[in-house]
């Protein structure tokens, strides 16, 4: 009697590949776990009240690379509008991010509004990789950036290209740099992505999301990494994924991706399932090493800020019953200021969001650190398209609680209000003029404003469904406008003149 002996586990796994193979079909891999790391919509270094910042993002990318297959992906707004950026123009932004392991980023809108040559010179700057695959400069890509770029990871190839809103030379100040449409941009690039043998297309898309829906249902990619419109999103439909993670690093969106690629006549199939986790920044540590850059970067912000950037040749006062209870020359100053930096018809700013609660004196130096002690809630400043009426009724609301001092009175530019405060709330402003002529209520006028008022706040209702000409994503720091309108003047005069009468 003659023993076989049993195949060994080597053999039989080869015999089973075999008939297998000749059935027709092959073993599926095992399931590989791509992970992309997203920020977006970060130009502020350090945490605000214990969330966001580089420093916390940083430990949260380390962390996630250790893993393995993970990527930094960054969906733009980086360098403006911070305050320290209105001095170095952001290079500090890049120096940051060069020190992080960004593996993709697309420029967003706020990385042109310093100015072309400003992009040109940070794009140069940046040793990562800026997939700029819907803009042009001159006659091709701006300079050190690329249409898009492969990625290999344990057989599974992945595709990334970049999107930057088409409205751009809106919002901001691209100069001669153009941007072609994103959503045509989106499905000519995924086609010849897949036509190179991706498997997984991420487009990372610095775009409205309705814009980033569009392109989810009709473009032909797996996974859009937006940016823009500052939401915490994790979304998936069944058969694309959108992520958006608010802004300032306060939240960190993580993607997980299980792909799995299987092969039957010849030809291949890939599967995947998302997975989502959102890290509140909050319970990050620092990583020390780049809280340290940063604490270099702030020590030099506050430096720069004790700098003179012009002289006012009247007293001034911000203290609290000054800019609550009336018009104040400091307020005059502060909506002519924003009135300028928009090109807008006038201007209205509540008096509670002037803050340092000090008088200057005729003749007195003022500082960048004054100037920014006056408006320190970070508000930026927004143009909207408005009627008369709704401008009457902001004044109506602005004057509504002067004798409580209520932080909504209203300073204001191109505006001349008389107001009766005698008269019950609603039925206060009695007259208007803009510019010199009479209100309108049927007109429509630019009004530029901070960002808190524009959404609604100090009771400012009537203006949060207004059209927006230059919105919160494309809007500038009021502290740094001041200080340009300051420094550009050299001497500046403002006075209580007659644009809010109390009688």
């Amino acid at each position: 009697m003659m023993l076989q002996s049993r195949p060994s586990a080597a053999l039989r796994a080869g015999f089973l590949g075999l008939s297998l193979l000749l059935s027709g079909t092959a073993l599926a891999q095992e399931a590989v776990t791509i992970r992309f790391v997203q920020t977006n919509d970060i130009d502020r270094m350090s945490p605000e009240k214990g969330r966001g910042g580089f420093a916390k993002l940083a430990t949260v990318i380390k962390e996630e690379k250790a893993k393995g297959n993970a990527f930094f992906i960054h969906a733009g707004d980086t360098i403006s509008p911070s305050l320290l950026s209105g001095f170095d123009k952001g290079a500090h932004i890049i120096d940051i991010l060069n020190r992080m392991g960004v593996d993709a980023m697309a420029p967003g809108n706020h990385e042109f509004d310093l100015g072309p040559d400003a992009f040109r010179a940070r794009m140069k700057e940046a040793k990562f990789d800026v997939l700029a695959t819907n803009i042009v400069d001159g006659n091709g890509l701006p300079e050190n950036t690329k249409p898009d770029k492969m990625v290999e990871v344990q057989g599974v190839k992945i595709g990334f290209f970049g999107l930057t809103t088409e409205e751009t030379p809106i919002a901001s100040s691209p100069g001669n740099i153009k941007f072609s449409s994103t959503i045509d941009t989106a499905r000519a690039k995924s086609k010849e992505l897949r036509e190179k043998g991706a498997d997984i297309v991420v487009a990372i898309a610095h775009t409205p999301l309705e814009v980033d829906m569009i392109i989810g249902r009709s473009a032909g990619v797996d996974v859009i990494i937006g940016g823009h419109d500052e939401h915490l999103i994790a979304f998936y439909d069944g058969k694309v994924v959108l992520s958006e993670s608010e802004s300032q690093g306060n939240y960190i969106n993580v993607i997980e991706l299980a792909v799995t690629k299987a092969t039957k006549d010849g030809k291949t199939s890939v599967t995947w399932t998302p997975n989502f986790r959102i890290v509140d920044s909050a319970t990050v540590k620092p990583d020390p090493d780049i809280e340290a850059v940063v604490k270099g970067y702030e020590d030099k912000l506050s430096k720069e800020l004790d700098v003179e950037v012009g002289v006012t040749e009247t007293p001034l006062d911000s203290r609290r019953a000054t800019v609550r209870g009336g018009e104040a020359a400091m307020g005059n100053l502060i909506a002519d200021a924003l009135k300028a930096a928009v090109g807008a018809d006038v201007a209205l700013t509540n008096g509670g969001g002037i803050r340092a609660d000090k008088q200057y004196q005729a003749g007195q130096k003022l500082t960048r650190r004054d100037i920014l002690s006056e408006m320190p809630f970070g508000n930026t400043t927004v143009l909207l398209e408005v009627t008369g009426a709704q401008i009457k009724d902001a004044l109506e609301n602005g004057v509504s609680q002067v004798r409580e001092l209520g932080g909504r009175f209203p300073q204001v530019s191109g505006i001349v209000a008389e107001v009766d405060v005698k008269e019950p709330v609603g039925s206060r402003v009695k007259s208007v003029k803009i510019n010199g002529q009479p209100l309108d209520p049927a007109k429509t006028y630019k009004l530029a404003t901070n960002d808190f008022v524009a959404r609604g706040g100090d009771g400012y209702r009537m203006f949060a469904n207004a059209k927006s000409l230059i919105d919160v994503s494309a809007s500038q720091l009021m502290a740094s406008q001041v200080i340009d309108y300051v420094a550009k003047a050299g001497k500046v005069a403002p006075k209580v003149e007659g644009r809010v009468v109390l009688r």
